[in-house]
């Protein structure tokens, strides 16, 4: 059936519907600076407790196999950890950590002063984790927007490696 041009669509509920506390907190380890994660992970890390801080270490070191030397109140480190961990590989700290531990530090995140205003995309967001980010590859200081843009990538790679860039129309010196 079509309304005003359009495919009606229908929506089905999910099987099984993602926690919201939980997708708020999977939205913000995707989209929010690297700094401000990783500070709403330090406020969450001491305001939960022991045996979450505790079973957050273990999964670090389980499942992102870092961290091996940490103890619980390294919550700095553990905090730096799970952000890195969430960025390189997504899904994977959160696959890893028990279900308990992992709702009270999403809950604990989403509630910190650190990520403050930065849901501001979330009503758009459609859900989906990006792929892992490609650590093997020099993009040549290219800003991430600029990847694929062959002029642009050129460009940051000269710049980074001190080589004269020119504009249209004049000397390249």
């Amino acid at each position: 059936m079509t309304i005003f041009g359009r495919a009606k669509v229908s929506v089905q509920p999910a099987a099984h519907a993602e926690d919201p506390v939980e997708r708020q907190y999977r939205y913000l380890l995707r989209t929010a600076p690297t700094d401000a994660l990783e500070e709403a992970h330090v406020e969450a890390l001491e305001a939960v407790t022991e045996q979450v801080r505790d079973a957050v270490l273990r999964t670090v070191q389980d499942a992102l196999v870092a961290g091996q030397r940490l103890t619980t109140g390294d919550r700095r480190a553990i905090a730096r950890l799970v952000t890195a961990g969430e960025r390189r590989a997504p899904g994977v700290f959160l696959a890893a950590c028990p279900a308990g531990p992992r709702r009270r530090l999403a809950e604990a995140v989403v509630a910190s002063e650190a990520v403050f205003g930065l849901f501001t995309g979330y009503a758009a967001w459609d859900g989906a984790d990006p792929e892992p980010a490609d650590l093997g590859v020099d993009h040549g200081g290219a800003h991430p927007v600029d990847r694929g843009d062959p002029a642009a990538e050129a460009k940051a790679f000269a710049y980074g490696h001190a080589a004269a860039v020119s504009t249209w129309g004049t000397s390249g010196g």
